[in-house]
């Protein structure tokens, strides 16, 4: 639409033999415009706007990167984000929102939802120490695991394993306290971070490591730390 306006835009002031160079962000527009065969509407008719134009003047067509500080390109921004925001009014035929827009704006919606739901959980408490927000990142990674290590770092995150803490309030055994150290009690927080009964292996795989959820993203040292201490889901 804003090469059409543009063509319009020249045909109406009745510009003749110059030369145009009108700059787009849309890679996919220029494109299509190139193609020898037109499938959309739009573009036959930015087509036929241009080969108007073209009949007394030589137009160039020329892509830009978008966000670059070009004064127009970031003008168009502005009111492209600006008219995305109005209600929609008037008669049709109504310009239909960009795929990229809707796929982008759902994408969003749900990891705002998706976070709120996570804060708001009354559960989960040990995994929300580690995982306090939603990491699509992190969770890309762990799927590319295999499952044993899966549920390694399940266990680690959530402390469904065997940890002593766990293992009492399973009525497993009869003490909470760490084997390693008998000073605190034996949940994965207490392991990873502050047992000196296991600092060794803590600095060989994990150096110094900061708050949990630092650690939960580093996974290949997580891993072997959790490997070292011979640790079951």
């Amino acid at each position: 639409m804003g090469i059409i306006m543009a063509a319009h835009a020249i045909v109406s002031r009745k510009v003749l033999d110059y030369p145009i160079r009108i700059l787009s962000d849309s890679r996919s527009v220029l494109q299509a415009l190139q193609s020898y065969t037109l499938t959309s509407g739009l573009i036959y008719e930015c087509h036929k706007a241009l080969s108007e134009v073209c009949t007394t003047n030589i137009v160039t067509l020329q892509w830009i990167k978008g966000h670059s500080n070009s004064r127009g390109n970031d003008a168009a921004d502005i009111l492209a984000r600006g008219g995305s925001e109005l209600k929609v009014a008037g008669p049709e035929p109504i310009l239909p929102l960009p795929y990229a827009w809707l796929r982008n704006m759902l994408r969003h919606n749900t990891k705002v939802k998706h976070q709120q739901y996570w804060t708001n959980l009354g559960t989960c408490r040990q995994a929300k120490e580690a995982l306090p927000t939603i990491n699509p990142g992190l969770s890309r990674r762990l799927r590319l695991l295999k499952r044993p290590q899966l549920r390694l770092l399940t266990g680690a995150i959530t402390g469904h394993a065997s940890l002593n803490k766990h293992l009492l309030t399973m009525r497993v055994t009869d003490s909470p306290l760490c084997r390693a150290c008998m000073e605190a009690e034996e949940t994965a927080a207490h392991v990873i971070l502050e047992c000196p009964g296991v600092a060794e292996y803590r600095a060989q795989y994990l150096g110094s490591p900061g708050p949990l959820p630092e650690v939960v993203g580093n996974i290949k040292g997580l891993l072997g730390f959790l490997e070292e201490l011979g640790w079951q889901e």
